[in-house]
């Protein structure tokens, strides 16, 4: 079976642990922080699953990737964080290199 599924799966609870743990506000808001803790530890079982099928480099280059760029995104929307032009070209040459590590040899 393709572990493409399990990453992508990974990485979106990833990116969701990330904003519980911003509304967790450290450890003042003990429930959104305990959700994000299982979301993580289901998040490595994901990619645990993932890695049967998927190469370490590219599996985790991956879901870093997804996750930087996701949580990025949702940061502009959630907090009204604002991305200068650096931080675009950056997340732009973080999808270009997954995309290049994907690339057949």
């Amino acid at each position: 079976m393709n572990g493409t599924p399990f990453l992508i799966v990974a990485a979106l609870l990833d990116v969701w642990s990330n904003v519980l743990l911003k509304q967790a506000d450290g450890f003042r808001h003990w429930k959104p922080f305990a959700l994000a803790m299982v979301l993580v530890v289901g998040a490595f079982g994901m990619l645990g699953l993932a890695l049967k099928t998927v190469p370490l480099s590219t599996a985790y280059a991956t879901w870093g990737a997804f996750g930087l760029v996701l949580t990025a995104l949702l940061s502009r929307k959630l907090d009204g964080t604002r991305l200068t032009p650096t931080a675009w070209a950056g997340l732009l040459l973080i999808v270009v290199c997954v995309l290049v590590l994907h690339s057949p040899a």
